[in-house]
C-alpha cells in the first residue's frame, strides 16, 4: 500500500515527496526527500527566491519608519493645535499631541504581532505557497487606503490612520514568518 502522492505546487518546483512516496517510514521519507533539496545546485530560482523576499522586507521597513516623518508633516497639515493660556505666542500649532502621535507610531507594531501569529496559524493549516501574496494584498490595500484617507465629521484623520496602520501591520507581520520561510 503507498502513501497519498502529494498534488498541486508550482511546475518550476520539483516535489521530492512524490518520489519517495513509496517509503513507509515518515521520518525516512523526510530524510530521503530532504536529502535530494540538499542536493539541488544553487540557480536563478534561488536568486528570485531571495530577491523578492528581500524587497518585501524592505517595504516592510519603509513602511514602518517613514511614518516618522510623516508625523511631523500630518501635524502640519492636519492639526490646529491648542492655545496656551496667557501666552501670545499662539500655542503649538502644527504639532501633533503625544499621545496621537504614539499611536499612530505603535499601530503598525500593534497589528504586525497580529498577522506573525495569524499568518503563521494560517500558514501551518492552509500551507505556505497559498498565504504567500495575502499579506502583500494587504499590505498594499492598507498603503493605498492611508495615501487616500480623508477626514470627515464622523472619524478623524489620526482615527483612519491608526485603523490602516494597524490593518498595514498586519500584511507585514504576515510577512515576516511567511518570507523568512520561503527564502530558507
Amino acid at each position: 500500500m503507498s502513501l497519498p502522492r502529494t498534488i498541486g505546487g508550482n511546475a518550476a518546483f520539483h516535489n521530492f515527496h512524490n518520489d519517495y512516496s513509496h517509503v513507509q517510514d515518515p521520518n525516512l521519507r523526510r530524510r530521503l526527500a530532504l536529502s535530494e533539496i540538499d542536493k539541488v545546485p544553487f540557480g536563478w530560482y534561488h536568486v528570485r527566491a531571495v530577491t523578492v523576499a528581500g524587497i518585501g522586507f524592505f517595504t516592510d521597513s519603509y513602511d514602518i519608519f517613514a511614518i516618522n516623518l510623516v508625523t511631523s508633516t500630518l501635524g502640519m497639515v492636519f492639526w490646529q493645535g491648542e492655545p496656551i493660556p496667557g501666552s501670545n505666542s499662539g500655542g503649538n500649532y502644527g504639532v501633533l499631541p503625544m499621545q496621537v502621535n504614539t499611536a499612530i507610531k505603535a499601530a503598525t507594531s500593534g497589528g504586525a504581532v497580529i498577522g506573525q501569529l495569524g499568518f503563521g496559524w494560517l500558514a501551518d493549516v492552509v500551507g505556505r505557497r497559498k498565504m504567500y501574496g495575502v499579506e502583500l494584498a494587504i499590505i498594499i490595500t492598507a498603503t493605498l487606503a492611508q495615501s487616500l484617507s480623508a477626514p470627515s465629521q464622523a472619524v478623524t484623520m489620526t482615527g483612519l490612520l491608526i485603523f490602516w496602520r494597524v490593518v498595514m501591520g498586519i500584511g507585514i507581520g504576515g510577512d515576516y514568518p511567511l518570507s523568512a520561510v520561503i527564502t530558507s
